[in-house]
């Protein structure tokens, strides 16, 4: 019996190449940073030596974003830069336009008589509450 072969031509295969994995990382990476360039930049800084005033209870809660910060020698901040008394004014007229609360970051060395005092520039400027941001003594 007599054979008859005929040659077959296969193509040759192309290996597919894998799906690179490192793009996927770049993206989580630059997300990441972009997250993080974004979060710093929210929150104005506080001054340089401001001490957390301490709570032992929590019953409000507050935001802080347009606050004030009150520093241990009685100064106000906002948005990182000190306020006088002419700026402090129209800051606290700007706000009670704008809400009847105010949100005040206390240091904790801070005399009780400034406190008194920035209670009553807000309520003559039409403020009705008033929130003292502290922090959990004890706490982390």
């Amino acid at each position: 019996m007599k054979r008859y072969t005929k040659p077959i031509h296969l193509q040759e295969l192309i290996p597919h190449r894998k799906a690179d994995s490192s793009l996927a990382l770049i993206n989580v990476v630059f997300l990441l940073l972009l997250f993080l360039l974004v979060a710093g930049t929210l929150r104005p800084p506080l001054p340089e030596d401001f001490a957390w005033a301490e709570t032992v209870n929590q019953d409000g809660t507050s935001n802080i974003q347009g606050g004030l910060v009150l520093t241990r020698d009685g100064a106000v901040w906002a948005d990182g830069r000190q306020l006088d008394d002419k700026d402090l004014e129209a800051h606290l007229k700007t706000v009670a336009g704008a809400s009847d609360r105010l949100t005040v970051q206390v240091d904790k060395r801070t005399r009780m008589e400034a406190v008194a005092a920035l209670a009553a520039l807000a309520r003559s400027s039409g403020l009705q509450g008033l929130s003292l941001v502290t922090v959990e003594a004890g706490g982390p």
